[in-house]
């Protein structure tokens, strides 16, 4: 109904969406919005917000997934100046730890 009295008087109207609807949108869809990346150690690829804006010689995509759960603990760690004694000791705590066995760990699988 309100569609219709938006064409008629020539106004711009548009429905509210909720969440999923708006992603579903073809307007999301041709601005690639949404877009699909493989992630390490997750099961299916997992959908990220593309970039809102279009460069035309930039492209602001993605440029691939993040990394592993704990892939780069150790070198945070050490770029802040924790020796290798402490960040063992970190570990064996549980208050860091570095990717898991195979380095495929995530926290989406």
């Amino acid at each position: 109904e309100w569609k219709d009295f938006a064409d008629e008087h020539d106004c711009c109207l548009e429905p509210v969406l909720d969440l999923g609807e708006a992603l579903a949108s073809e307007l999301v869809r041709e601005r690639e919005m949404v877009v699909e990346l493989d992630q390490p150690g997750a099961q299916k690829p997992v959908r990220l917000l593309g970039h809102p804006v279009k460069f035309s010689r930039t492209p602001g995509l993605p440029q691939g997934p993040g990394p592993a759960l704990g892939e780069h603990t150790r070198e945070v760690l050490e770029g802040l100046g924790y020796g290798e004694e402490e960040i063992a000791e970190l570990e064996r705590s549980g208050a860091a730890a570095g990717p898991a066995a195979g380095g495929l760990g995530s926290f989406l699988s």
